[in-house]
């Protein structure tokens, strides 16, 4: 399932929820669903990421595999020069043989790194051609999830202030109770008192 199935997932969600006592455009969603959806969300995006580490990993492994085969054609040539020299009978033709391969392989090892990086560059030349479509889809997956979870916040402090606006108004009948009942046993008290005298 895409990011943006997802995304409409969470927007069904909050169309179909139940409106608030507060009023103002806020619902009560099922938050554990929604939750499941980001968790969804969150494996769905590695991903695109994974695709953009991939072309990287693609175009180093190109690029050390020619430098390493460039590397190993030179040590041939040098390892076949050092033999052709140590037969002093042949001292003069080991050395132009050995300069000969030389220039052979080092021209070799150069067309083996430029093709490389013309393959390289036709890496990075796909990924360009991605980057633009995984960066909108990443802006736009990042805002849909910032305004839910602004509106989930808000949600949230709305509930909240209403429960602790009626849990003050519920405090401020008790301890006018409180001060009523205080001052009928004081009077009780006070009476008790004038009697017993």
């Amino acid at each position: 399932m895409s990011v943006e199935d997802l995304l409409s997932q969470i927007e069904d969600l909050l169309d179909d929820g139940k409106p608030t006592l507060m009023g103002s455009g806020k619902v009560r969603v099922d938050s554990e669903a929604i939750r499941r959806i980001i968790e969804d969300i969150r494996l769905e995006m590695p991903e695109e990421v994974k695709q953009a580490r991939k072309i990287a990993a693609e175009r180093k492994m190109i690029l050390d595999k020619a430098q390493t085969q460039a590397a190993a054609r030179i040590k041939q040539a040098e390892m076949l020069a050092a033999q052709l020299v140590e037969d002093t009978s042949i001292t003069k033709a080991a050395q132009e043989n050995a300069a000969v391969i030389k220039r052979a392989a080092e021209e070799e090892a150069e067309q083996i790194v430029a093709d490389a990086r013309s393959q390289a560059a036709d890496v990075i030349a796909k990924a360009k051609e991605n980057y633009t479509e995984i960066v909108n889809n990443a802006q736009k997956w990042s805002n849909d999830l910032r305004n839910g979870a602004s509106n989930f916040v808000n949600t949230i402090i709305g509930d909240t202030e209403e429960i602790l606006t009626q849990g003050i108004e519920n405090f401020n009948t008790s301890l006018s109770k409180i001060r009523i009942v205080t001052q009928q046993l004081q009077n009780v008290a006070a009476k008790r008192s004038d009697d017993g005298q």
